[in-house]
């Protein structure tokens, strides 16, 4: 399953099919697979749970230095609106995977970012000192790899009602979820085809680092990164 659909036009449906590759790494790495076969160990949940909550702080945080870049309300409201989600509402995927390792959500966090997860948020931000297009190509791999595998998991056979991660995955194949991406993608369309040949690059180079960074989120969780050196000293 491509993650654009026949027909599609635009610079993020040409994003789409040049990089579907990365999309089936996100989609093949043994810790989505775990999530989709119900088989993940109960620290590789919880560490994923702590870092990405970490993760989504800072994520939120990028949207307020898109509040700042926004040239009027339509894009002040989608960061407005975006912060709202990621602060209220995406809790309950967490809150699911916490049910399942029998911990309360405030119990999963942490208070501080593995390696991969701190490389990611440093490119958003780093991203977030560029232009408009290039922060929200850089923000755009999140919701559209998790939607996307969402969307695949659940069209290859219902969702059981007794998975252990059934709330996970339901909340990603949610409606208003994908309503948003389409708005996300919308507005990068738009100002890719406002920018020159280098910011649209610069864009590129930007989207592609993240959605690398989005399977090393998944490394991250499943070999459950910190920071010990290698050497085990």
């Amino acid at each position: 399953m491509l993650p654009v659909a026949a027909g599609e036009t635009g610079f993020t449906a040409d994003l789409g099919r040049r990089h579907a590759d990365l999309f089936e790494a996100f989609y093949q790495h043994p810790f989505l697979k775990g999530l989709r076969e119900g088989s993940l160990a109960r620290e590789q949940v919880l560490h994923y749970v702590g870092q990405d909550h970490q993760y989504l702080t800072a994520y939120v945080r990028c949207y307020g230095l898109g509040l700042a870049l926004s040239p009027d309300r339509e894009w002040m409201r989608f960061f407005h609106d975006g912060a709202s989600v990621i602060l209220g509402a995406e809790s309950h995927a967490h809150e699911a995977l916490c049910e399942y390792a029998g911990v309360s959500y405030e119990e999963a966090q942490v208070d501080h970012l593995a390696p991969s997860a701190q490389a990611y948020v440093d490119h958003m931000m780093a991203a977030g000192r560029d232009t408009l297009g290039v922060l929200l190509a850089a923000l755009l791999p999140c919701p559209w790899t998790y939607l996307w595998a969402a969307a695949r998991f659940t069209e290859e056979a219902p969702l059981a009602a007794d998975h252990p991660f059934h709330g996970w995955w339901d909340f990603y194949a949610g409606r208003y979820e994908t309503d948003k991406l389409a708005w996300t993608r919308s507005l990068l369309d738009r100002a890719a085809a406002e920018a020159g040949p280098a910011e649209r690059e610069r864009m590129e180079r930007a989207f592609v680092a993240s959605c690398h960074h989005e399977v090393r989120f998944w490394e991250m969780a499943w070999s459950l990164e910190d920071w010990t050196p290698p050497n085990g000293s």
